[in-house]
């Protein structure tokens, strides 16, 4: 694990140290006796955008930041002279953005126009026999199991774009699929006149991606925005990614600049990120952002002295807080060899796996008892818990004490042959992603495709309830306000299976029910991080926290989502820590989500 950190640290100096200054000046070159700027815009017509953010999914797992990165992006298009037509949420369904990008661009771009089309959503990729992939966009009704009838493939994107008559086109997409039609490109090209006249006088047509088919594009707090968008911004608005300082930002050297800096960021949480560019037409031609506003704008971004100065003095502190780490490391790595060799001399057993805590359980209760669906279930003591996390999403804030009575949870996430149990008893129907070879091939993972109503009619049926919100996280962090169910040590593959990201369908990313012995709680309940979100019994609200009860807390008394909690094998590590909520509708069936019971334990 230290070698690996090691080298991520290596890497993460090369890649953060800021690529502008490092790039040669071309601000001495001109074209027909213009600056690049100047020439660029002299041959300008009309600019034109239409920009689509989708949070609210009706049929897949909601985002949380699409609507304001489709925002913000709005803002910084208008103010460099854009008309802009926005789709959010409702608006954006399947016939609304193929309508705008069919019908409405056709009547209004000119030949000498350019048209940005920036979409923030799911992605999905669908790998075919032989190797080939497609790609598609997810409008607010698409569904990952029908994807030809509710999302747009990228075919559709391309003929869309060919048929356009504006000289320009670029598409910012802030998914992460492959099956993009089109060449990709990764060089930086060669910057002088003959450069500068083929993309201002040659028709284009790009694509941006925020990652690869097998990618999860990340999103936080720590930018406000996916990281994606966030450099998207950055680049353009304070002029970052003008990496030659001559005034324009071609594609190329956009993408140059987001692939550096989105790659760098995903490094640094243990992920792997990386943006794609795609040329969609044979044509060489370049969209091209301008450095200042354009004439008749308030915007003039330009990026100066203070800005990289400011660019500047950030990455230096980046790199010294790097440093900190190679060297934390390295008494690490010291102090791990010292322990292994005291371990040695004393038991000749190897060094001894850090035990949690111990919780006192009463004397008049059992630590563990068995369901009715044959589960084991272990206690959860009555008293107080620290729930929330300041320090992380609004959602989650204030961090506050909670008491809860005491009870009994799963052991483990209820499997497939224990739901097959309750629809062969009830006659329910399956979850979605359910084939009968499950049954045998995948008995002991954890069932997954279960709507809320699903979950909760199965723990009725054994006798138990879905969890509180409150009751989950008790479970999963103990008293000592954990960040994990192990403890504050960061996830590896040993502690929960996490970050799995995409091209899995199905079962096939489960991993058997109780699979991490070094993931459990301190109450020694398993999968608690990782391998499947599970519903809890409450209405989410964001500011629930602000004014919750501080005893036994059932949540929200209506609402539109319910709770989930845990993290699945797509999660980043940020969303399998025991504070972080999820929601989604009751009638949502995801193939990462399922769910565990509870039972009151007798008083």
């Amino acid at each position: 694990m230290h070698r690996r950190r090691l080298a991520r640290f290596i890497l993460l100096l090369v890649l953060l140290w800021p690529t502008a200054l490092l790039a040669d000046d071309f601000r001495d070159i001109t074209v027909e006796g213009k600056a690049p700027a100047d020439y660029v815009q002299s041959d300008l017509g009309q600019s034109w955008a239409v920009v689509i953010g989708i949070d609210d999914y009706e049929k897949v797992r909601r985002l949380t930041y699409a609507v304001e990165d489709a925002k913000a992006v709005t803002e910084m298009l208008e103010q460099r002279g854009f008309k802009v037509t926005t789709l959010y949420d409702k608006q954006a369904t399947r016939r609304a953005i193929l309508r705008e990008l069919g019908d409405k661009l056709l009547e209004k771009v000119g030949e000498q126009d350019r048209v940005v089309v920036f979409f923030a959503g799911h992605g999905e990729t669908r790998k075919l026999k032989g190797g080939k992939q497609l790609g598609y966009l997810l409008p607010v009704q698409g569904e990952q199991e029908g994807l030809s009838e509710t999302g747009i493939d990228m075919g559709a994107i391309r003929n869309l774009a060919d048929a356009l008559p504006a000289k320009h086109v670029l598409f910012l997409m802030d998914v992460c699929y492959g099956g993009v039609a089109g060449q990709q490109f990764r060089d930086l090209p060669s910057v002088n006149e003959a450069y500068l006249k083929q993309i201002t006088r040659e028709r284009g047509r790009q694509l941006i991606t925020a990652g690869g088919a097998d990618q999860r594009a990340m999103e936080g707090p720590e930018w406000g925005h996916s990281v994606f968008t966030f450099y998207v911004l950055e680049g353009i608005s304070k002029g970052l990614a003008d990496l030659n300082h001559d005034g324009i930002i071609p594609v190329s050297e956009l993408y140059s600049y987001l692939d550096s800096r989105v790659f760098a960021a995903a490094q640094l949480r243990g992920h792997v990120q990386r943006p794609e560019l795609w040329a969609m037409a044979a044509e060489k031609g370049e969209f091209v952002f301008l450095t200042k506003g354009l004439p008749g704008t308030a915007a003039n971004v330009t990026a100066t002295a203070d800005d990289v100065e400011q660019e500047r003095e950030r990455l230096a502190k980046e790199r010294q807080q790097l440093e900190a780490d190679r060297d934390r490391l390295a008494e690490e790595r010291r102090k791990l060899a010292e322990d292994e060799r005291r371990a040695e001399e004393t038991s000749g057993a190897g060094v001894q796996t850090a035990k949690a805590p111990a919780y006192e359980t009463p004397r008049t209760l059992k630590s563990e008892i068995t369901g009715k669906d044959r589960t084991p279930m272990r206690l959860v003591p009555a008293g107080p818990f620290t729930m929330g996390y300041n320090d992380e999403s609004a959602d989650e804030r204030p961090a506050h004490t909670v008491h809860l009575d005491a009870f009994y949870m799963d052991a483990y996430e209820v499997t497939i042959n224990k739901y097959l149990q309750f629809m062969q008893a009830t006659k329910r129907e399956p979850p979605g992603f359910w084939h009968e070879d499950h049954v045998i091939k995948y008995d002991q993972r954890p069932v997954i495709g279960v709507s809320w109503q699903d979950a909760d009619a199965y723990c009725r049926w054994n006798g138990k309830r879905l969890p509180t919100e409150a009751e989950w996280e008790k479970a999963a962090r103990g008293t000592d306000a954990r960040k994990y169910p192990w403890g504050n040590d960061r996830p590896t593959s040993h502690h929960a299976n996490f970050d799995r990201c995409c091209g899995w369908k199905g079962y096939g990313p489960l991993l058997q029910v109780g699979s991490l012995e070094m993931g459990k709680s301190p109450y020694g309940i398993h999968d608690l991080a990782g391998n499947a979100w599970e519903w809890t019994a409450d209405w989410y609200d964001e500011r629930y926290y602000r004014d919750s009860p501080d005893r036994n807390p059932k949540g929200p008394a209506s609402g539109k989502e319910k709770v989930i909690r845990g993290g699945s094998w797509i999660s980043g590590q940020l969303r399998i820590r025991t504070s972080d909520r999820l929601f989604g509708a009751p009638t949502l069936r995801l193939d990462d989500v399922g769910f565990r019971c509870v039972m009151d334990a007798p008083k």
